[in-house]
């Protein structure tokens, strides 16, 4: 089902830092030829999701861009950086091959727990799962030798940034880079 005429699908995170997604980006297009998924992300789309919230009436939007304004004048700018690899769905088949983000978790995971709470208040229906920050680099693994007998003795790009500013995104099905930015809401400097 399609988003209606009037709506936006969109959802709030936050971006990867400039290096850090280069870094990772030039990392994935060295191993496609091993690692067949039918999706790699954009370079410009590496995220990490907040909330998600799904087909919104664009005259809503305003309301949730002043509600996020909120919560980042009362939370601090903090550091991440590019952790370990991780799989959702069937280790021979993954339906997600992504990175945990490591660092500052704790401030991460408040500013999640608020803005989930900010949305619920607006009326939003929040995640029925525990929270798994995570920077997805491809979907729907696609190869003929299950994933899990590849080699897996890489090392990831060991770099960090700082997390500046909640995004709000809008998903453009069928273009590249998939998500625009519809508003970014700076968080206080230390």
């Amino acid at each position: 089902m399609g988003t209606q005429l009037g709506q936006e699908r969109i959802f709030v995170a936050l971006r990867v830092g400039q290096e850090a997604s280069k870094s990772l980006s030039h990392w994935s297009a060295s191993i496609r030829e091993t690692y067949h998924f039918r999706k790699w992300t954009h370079p410009q789309d590496l995220h990490i999701t907040i909330q998600f919230l799904g087909d919104v009436w664009v005259e809503e939007i305003e309301t949730i861009k002043h509600a996020l304004y909120q919560v980042a004048k009362q939370n601090h700018s903090f550091a991440l950086q590019l952790g370990s690899l991780d799989t959702f769905g069937l280790i021979e088949a993954p339906k997600v091959w992504w990175v945990e983000p490591e660092g500052d978790l704790q401030s991460l995971n408040h500013l999640q727990s608020e803005i989930g709470h900010t949305c619920t208040a607006l009326g939003y229906s929040p995640e029925d799962r525990p929270y798994r920050p995570h920077i997805t680099i491809a979907r729907k693994y696609k190869g003929e030798i299950p994933f899990l007998e590849l080699e897996h003795s890489f090392e990831l790009p060991s770099l960090s940034w700082q997390v500046t500013e909640i995004v709000l995104c809008k998903i453009r099905v069928g273009s590249q880079p998939t998500y625009e930015n519809l508003a970014t809401f700076p968080l206080l400097t230390k």
